[in-house]
């Protein structure tokens, strides 16, 4: 099999040189693994500059053939503006909650959806049937949508490796971006995050901008499923565990240490970015050192700043802030014999790093701000016997609880944390991180690559069945198989008109009432609609046509042509009081909710509410009414944006086999909601079953919408024309 990997720059430099950190090292032991199987890699990327276009295909070749890369083209005044525009002076910020440092742009957004098709079409240049594609990052939100749009059966996984943040800020971005984002995101089989926080929060903001619903984190969008989930990155275990005990590292760890050997060693390791919180972290230790004189020449602080965006001005100013801050501190507490602060602003390769982790006796990772932050997983994996100081904002700490967990913003409890760590015992740092490195080792990158591939692999299975189900109404598989009488039962909300705001604007439109009256003409056809609207709404609507009615999911049976309704069961209805009263509690607690009240049952819409506060209620209302259903003599149901609590005994299920004859028909039954699955459950296989909408179901087939079912009753009614006239 094989792997298209996708993000914004190449595992390689743009001449080859290979890239330090990053995306291709925390995936290299996987890429190697998959490799070992037997299977393909290709890695699509910016190569970092532009490339003048006499020499990009002869690039091209020479990328692909020494490095299995592929490079995607962009003009540098496009780059710019995608990359140091709308990556970096927008979402950049606005996912990591710097609002204020946030642009919005019409014009870099612009930018940044021309250079995601840019990267579709080099894409789709090499994408073959049966590949893998696997997008990364927040630079490609909008290439889903687009590669699903041209290639429908596409295996696609995406993941984000900054955090998600909170409706609350992500709706800070125009609606016109913010749209097409999520759009472009739900093109994936699979989302993935780092945590289940940012999981949540996408699936809020899918709700509150879009409308859209999940169902225990699964997504239907344009009849297409989509998984999203927590998935926290490792990194590779055994590699950083055998090195950090070989003789090699011992060596340098110890010349390292050679002139400090009686200090403890405090370890920052950082890109030079404002999320990273490096010089809150540079006050929080001078505070230490303020409250603890004791420490004073008997530790050291050493700070790895790896340079990033030097071009940037923003980026200058704030190296500036913390070079003057290091030399202040140096200044206020350092001696001829003892700097308390190391500075190196370089990056620094794995063999000196890991030897660098083995040596600390304190580690501080507290990002204001951090999708995962492997630094924190490599130290716990390397050290000897240090305690890792973590921020509570990164996502990192989720999987690290044993930590010693702070609020970045707070310097009071930074100098406190620095001193537990500096001053805890031996036994209870090893007791800690044995644990820590336990669950990191049953998480390696590996396992976790692994575990996005498995599961977009269910997805895309899950959708296959979904999509097999999907059928064009015109289709001759909905057309009668035997020269046997046709019995049609319809619901009618959703299923034979679109939903409206409010339930009475839902009405029948004329045409609908003049096929299923031309429909019904024929001798050998009869239809019924089954529907939890109440008897009036159904006799207005198709009282004049020669067709059965069933109100209330049972409660009331009309014959064709009858004036009378008659009841399928009896009722002593001593639970309505008691359930009104309690939905009316909730009507006045959610703004556009009502409740509906019929013979046999009760129903509160939530529809018009807003979206977040009515879909809680509604979870809140089904968990408090299933509590107390039981034996009760009436039972809950979730159905389109209602809560319906009826009578037991009703239910279109035995509704429905109530009223169809025993002689052997050709069956249809259309319906759309969790209600229409009793119908679904009680036939038979060879009954023709159809769910209109994107929910699950166990219908033999599925249309779009209701517009399905009208075109399918047209071209019912032209097959039947065509057999009464004797053609075909």
């Amino acid at each position: 099999m094989r792997l298209i990997l996708v993000s914004n720059r190449l595992p390689v430099q743009w001449d080859g040189t290979p890239s330090v950190g990053g995306l291709a090292t925390g995936l290299s032991s996987f890429l190697t693994h998959w490799k070992s199987l037997g299977n393909e890699v290709l890695w699509v990327g910016w190569p970092g500059k532009a490339i003048a276009d006499k020499e990009q295909s002869s690039y091209s070749k020479r990328m692909e053939n020494e490095h299995g890369t592929i490079p995607v083209f962009l003009k540098q005044k496009l780059a710019d503006s995608f990359y140091n525009g709308f990556c970096n002076k927008t979402i950049w910020p606005l996912f990591h909650y710097f609002t204020a440092h946030c642009e919005y742009s019409d014009t870099t957004f612009d930018s940044y959806a021309e250079a995601n098709e840019e990267f579709a079409k080099v894409i789709s240049k090499i994408y073959k049937p049966g590949d893998w594609v696997w997008v990364h990052d927040y630079h490609l939100f909008l290439l889903p949508g687009i590669l699903r749009s041209l290639f429908p059966n596409i295996l696609l996984s995406f993941f984000l490796h900054i955090p998600f943040p909170t409706f609350e800020i992500f709706r800070l971005l125009p609606e016109r971006f913010r749209t097409k984002i999520l759009h472009g995101l739900l093109g994936a089989d699979l989302i993935g995050f780092h945590t289940q926080s940012y999981t949540q929060y996408f699936l809020r903001a899918l709700l509150r901008c879009l409308g859209i619903e999940n169902e225990r984190g699964i997504v239907f969008f344009q009849n297409h499923l989509i998984k999203t989930g927590a998935f926290p990155m490792g990194i590779n275990v055994e590699q950083f565990q055998k090195y950090s005990q070989s003789e090699d590292c011992k060596k340098i760890a110890s010349s390292l240490n050679t002139n400090h050997r009686d200090l403890k060693q405090i370890l920052s390791v950082d890109r030079l970015d404002y999320t990273k919180g490096v010089l809150q972290r540079l006050n929080a230790f001078e505070l230490f050192l303020k409250q603890n004189p004791y420490w004073i020449r008997k530790c050291k602080l050493v700070l790895v700043l790896v340079p990033s965006r030097t071009d940037v001005s923003s980026y200058q100013t704030m190296k500036r802030a913390i070079d003057e801050k290091i030399g202040a501190i140096n200044g206020s507490y350092g001696t001829l014999d003892w700097t308390p602060i190391l500075y190196q602003y370089k990056g620094f390769p794995f063999e000196e790093l890991v030897p660098l982790y083995k040596n600390t006796h304190v580690m501080l990772v507290t990002p204001f701000r951090d999708g995962m932050n492997l630094v924190a997983k490599e130290f716990l994996v390397s050290q000897d016997c240090g305690m890792l100081v973590l921020s509570e904002m990164a996502g990192a700490s989720a999987e690290l609880p044993e930590a010693i967990l702070v609020n970045p913003s707070d310097l009071k409890s930074m100098a406190e944390a620095i001193l537990e760590a500096i001053e805890m015992l031996p036994e209870e740092i090893r007791t800690r991180n044995h644990i820590m490195t336990k669950r990191l080792s049953e998480n390696s990158v590996k396992n976790w690559a692994e575990k996005i591939f498995l599961e977009t692999e269910d997805a895309a299975k899950k959708n296959l069945s979904f999509q097999t189900k999907s059928i064009p109404p015109t289709s001759d598989l909905l057309l009668p198989k035997i020269k046997k009488p046709i019995f049609i039962i319809f619901d009618y909300d959703g299923t034979l008109t679109h939903f409206e705001s409010l339930p009475h604007l839902a009405t029948p439109k004329p045409e609908l009432i003049e096929n299923l009256k031309e429909l019904s003409d024929f001798e050998n056809v009869s239809i019924a609609i089954i529907s939890g609207r109440d008897k009036l709404f159904l006799e207005t609507n198709f009282g004049k046509l020669p067709i059965q009615l069933i109100a209330e999911h049972g409660a009331w049976h009309k014959l064709p042509n009858s004036k009378t309704w008659n009841s399928l069961f009896t009722s002593s209805g001593e639970w309505k009081s008691q359930i009104k009263n309690h939905l009316d509690e909730f009507t006045k607690r959610v703004p556009g909710s009502f409740t509906e009240e019929k013979d046999f049952s009760l129903v509160w819409h939530f529809r018009n509410a807003d979206p977040d506060i009515g879909l809680n209620a509604a979870r809140e209302m089904l968990d408090e009414l299933s509590q107390v259903s039981a034996n009760t003599g009436f039972f809950v149901q979730r159905g389109n944006k209602i809560i319906e609590v009826r009578e037991y005994g009703t239910g279109k299920g035995k509704a429905a086999l109530k009223i169809l004859p025993s002689e052997e028909l050709n069956i249809f039954i259309f319906g759309d909601d969790t209600t229409d699955e009793d119908m679904f459950r009680e036939m038979n296989e060879s009954v023709t079953t159809v769910k209109i909408g994107k929910s699950e179901t166990i219908a033999k087939y599925r249309f779009r919408s209701p517009d399905d079912v009208s075109l399918w009753i047209k071209n019912l009614i032209f097959f039947l024309r065509g057999k009464k006239n004797g053609t075909t």
